[in-house]
């Protein structure tokens, strides 16, 4: 957990005073402000740095650091933070793309459960995640229902018992990720943690990814390949490639919001490069191979 001077820390870092209670309002309050000050990236699993999910790290790295993370980190400090505010919050099992791919996918997502109790004993939870980098702004209710968040639609559905969907909005991506209710520790994550962040058939070791949903726009960044999602552009999306080093640091400091020493940015420019170059290799090779049918 942090403690008070942490918490301030965070609280300055996402630019928000701290909450008198530990309410609804106060959560949308926390998430949005977290989700916009730091981006979903992997970039310290390019340069091939160790990713750690303890408290001291998460703060040095998101808060002190000026950085932002991926799934497990991004979800793991902002859980952090609420405990120390208070709030009624759980770490809970997730598989992102379980639909499409099955079981083997759980515990590739640390999603977020915060509960509300009611004047009557009623109780109320939210699916409160950082981690998806095209995901929601606002915590969604764990409860069957679509949602609009600014500009973007979600669901959420029960798939029976304790186990449950989210689905991201279509126009931005054909994914969903499983939940499931039971309260899971932070150490239970470290081995799938360790795995994608240095396995050379993960996707975020194989491609550098920085991305931010925002209210009207979502901004994914992979390798040069710069996309825009915002529902005022004619087909919903633009796509451009980043020119140069200049631009793409510009890009990681600027919209993203990322300190970034200068050899990092050289050293993540080459990795953008490459993966950029093979992704055009593999596409044209493909075209090759359908010429010759």
């Amino acid at each position: 957990m942090f403690d008070s001077a942490m918490l301030a820390a965070y609280l300055g870092r996402v630019g928000i005073t701290a909450p008198r209670r530990p309410t609804l309002h106060a959560l949308r309050r926390v998430h949005r402000a977290h989700v916009a000050a730091m981006p979903y990236e992997n970039l310290d699993i390019q340069l091939g740095r160790p990713i750690r999910l303890d408290a001291d790290a998460l703060f040095a790295k998101f808060v002190e650091g000026g950085r932002g993370g991926y799934c497990y980190e991004h979800n793991g400090v902002m859980a952090f933070a609420l405990e120390a505010m208070g709030f009624d919050v759980r770490r809970v099992l997730g598989g992102v793309a379980r639909e499409t791919e099955g079981d083997k996918n759980w515990w590739n997502h640390m999603p977020l459960v915060v509960r509300f109790e009611g004047g009557r004993g009623d109780a109320a939870e939210f699916l409160a995640d950082a981690g998806i980098g095209t995901g929601f702004r606002d915590p969604l209710p764990v409860r069957n229902g679509s949602y609009r968040v600014g500009a973007f639609n979600f669901g959420v559905w029960s798939l029976g018992g304790e186990e449950w969907r989210c689905s991201i909005d279509p126009r931005v991506s054909n994914l969903t990720f499983d939940f499931r209710l039971p309260a899971r520790r932070p150490e239970e994550f470290a081995d799938r943690c360790r795995e994608l962040s240095t396995s050379p058939e993960s996707p975020f070791v194989k491609t550098l990814t920085v991305q931010n949903p925002r209210e009207n726009d979502m901004w994914v960044l992979r390798a040069r390949t710069l996309t825009v999602y915002d529902p005022k552009l004619p087909d919903f999306k633009s796509v451009r490639v980043v020119e140069d080093e200049a631009a793409f640091a510009s890009l990681l400091r600027g919209r993203f919001n990322l300190t970034l020493a200068d050899d990092d940015v050289a050293a993540l420019w080459d990795k953008a490069a490459a993966q950029h170059e093979l992704k055009l290799a593999e596409e044209r090779s493909e075209e090759r191979k359908a010429g010759a049918v």
